[in-house]
């Protein structure tokens, strides 16, 4: 293929949005992906025994949609950084968006057919995400 052709049409989308749909490459990631969108905050050990997952297999998964911003990991308090126990994983905005966005796309406009999941409203302000100081 032609590269700069290539590049040319990669240029008109933004690189955050394809990251993040190729992060979303097999079956385990989007159903991680949909639970966080769907159910809001989890976990590590919370998705693990949800999944009934080995945990490496979890942390690849949500390594991978961290990476691809669908997914950011975060601490209540920025006393608890580094301590896994107290780390949580949310859906970040592009996350929500691009779900909601799907479904649109998706789905035909019709009164008998329920909205996009919503994630549930929650406080950005009191969360850190990890690595932010």
């Amino acid at each position: 293929m032609d590269e700069l052709a290539v590049q040319h049409y990669l240029d008109q989308v933004p690189v955050e949005i394809r990251e993040a749909v190729m992060e979303l490459d097999t079956p385990q990631k989007w159903a991680i992906y949909i639970a966080l969108a769907v159910d809001g905050d989890k976990y590590f050990n919370q998705l693990k025994k949800q999944f009934r997952a080995n945990p490496n297999t979890i942390d690849k998964a949500l390594k991978s949609l961290v990476e691809g911003g669908l997914v950011a990991k975060k601490v209540k308090q920025l006393a608890d950084t580094g301590d896994t126990n107290k780390t949580y994983y949310t859906t970040t905005r592009l996350g929500e968006k691009l779900l909601a966005g799907l479904y649109d796309a998706a789905l035909p406009p019709l009164a008998a057919h329920p909205p996009a999941p919503a994630a549930p409203a929650r406080s950005r302000s009191r969360a850190i995400r990890v690595g932010e100081t």
